[in-house]
Parts: structure tokens; C-alpha cells; sequence
């Protein structure tokens, strides 16, 4: 029987710490990296260098919903999940495929939304991804819109009634898809949800 010495001990050792101090500074860039991307995002938003004060608030959970239409509504809306479907988009090639990548991003945002939410609701329903889908096709229609008028000629008051009346036209629509469409699509025997 072979006994390790002391000196391949603490050479394995050695080899192990390097490993995780690399990993650790790899982790280090890729946060800066994130954090200096995260900025530039905020800044093409209009959010400048707010990033953690009630400016930043306002403007991505009020102010938003004075925004001259529904797809600037979206670009203002809370910019931390934003920022991730904005990225999501680019993957998807949104600057060749605008429409497509719009849609898409909001069906898969929708489905996870839905997926959190089902422990909740305990019961297995798909409403957000119809909502979504109506969110998408919206964005869509709107950023056709306001290349063709003047959106901004609106008072804001018209921007807060529309924005918000679409967003509740489309809960709407996305339940009642899943209510009598939806119902027939994902019927499945599944267990119910454990109380």
C-alpha cells in the first residue's frame, strides 16, 4: 500500500485553490462585464445613470405608462426583466426579424410568467402565454403605427388609457382564450396540485 506524502497533499491542494481563484475572477469579469452591459442598456432606455434610486422606480413602473405608445411602453417597463428579453431579442436576430423576435420573446416571457405563477394558482391554466402573444402582436402593430403617425401628438392622458386599457384587453383576451380554447388544448390527465 502507496501513502501520499505531505508534498502531493498540499500539490493537489495547491492545484485545487488555483482553480477556484480562477473561477472566482472569471465570475468577477463576467459580473463587470454584465454590469457595464446592464448600463448601457439603461442608458439607450432613457434611465441615464439611475440605477438605484426612485428615479429609476418611476420611471420603469409609473412613467412607463405614459409612454406614446404600446411598444414604448414595453422599452420603459420594469428594466431588470427587460433587459433580459431585450437580450433574448437580439439572440433571436430582432434587428433582421423584428416582428418574429417580438413575438417570440413575448410568448416565451408569458410562459414563464405562467410557470411561476401555477404553485399559486394551484391548478394547471396557460393564460399569460395568450396574454403575452396579444402583448406581442400589439408591440408589433404599434411600432407599425408609429412609424406612420405621430404618436406623440396625443396628450398624455390618451397614452395612460390606451396603455393601460391594452394591457387589460389583453388579460382579458388571455383568459378567455384559455378559458375556451385553451381548456381543449391542454387538457391532460394530470394530478392536481398538492395542497
Amino acid at each position: 500500500m502507496k501513502i501520499k506524502s505531505a508534498a502531493t497533499g498540499s500539490k493537489f491542494f495547491g492545484e485545487q485553490a488555483l482553480m477556484l481563484k480562477r473561477w472566482i475572477s472569471s465570475l468577477q469579469t463576467a459580473y463587470q462585464r454584465y454590469v457595464i452591459d446592464y448600463k448601457e442598456y439603461l442608458r439607450l432606455r432613457d434611465f441615464g445613470t439611475h440605477i438605484n434610486d426612485w428615479f429609476f422606480v418611476k420611471r420603469g413602473f409609473v412613467e412607463c405608462w405614459w409612454q406614446p405608445g404600446f411598444h414604448r411602453f414595453w422599452q420603459a417597463w420594469n428594466p431588470g426583466i427587460s433587459y433580459f428579453t431585450y437580450k433574448f431579442y437580439l439572440f433571436l436576430g430582432g434587428n433582421k426579424r423584428q416582428n418574429l423576435a417580438t413575438i417570440i420573446v413575448f410568448l416565451v416571457n408569458g410562459l414563464i410568467h405562467n410557470l411561476v405563477v401555477i404553485p399559486f394558482l394551484k391548478r394547471w391554466d396557460f393564460p399569460l402565454p395568450f396574454t403575452f402573444f396579444c402583448f406581442g402582436l400589439l408591440t408589433v402593430c404599434f411600432r407599425w403605427l408609429d412609424r406612420h403617425t405621430n404618436l406623440e401628438k396625443l396628450p398624455d392622458i390618451c397614452h395612460l388609457c390606451i396603455n393601460v386599457g391594452l394591457v387589460i384587453l389583453s388579460f382579458k383576451f388571455g383568459f378567455y382564450v384559455n378559458n375556451h380554447v385553451g381548456s381543449l388544448l391542454f387538457t391532460c390527465s394530470v394530478a392536481p396540485f398538492p395542497m
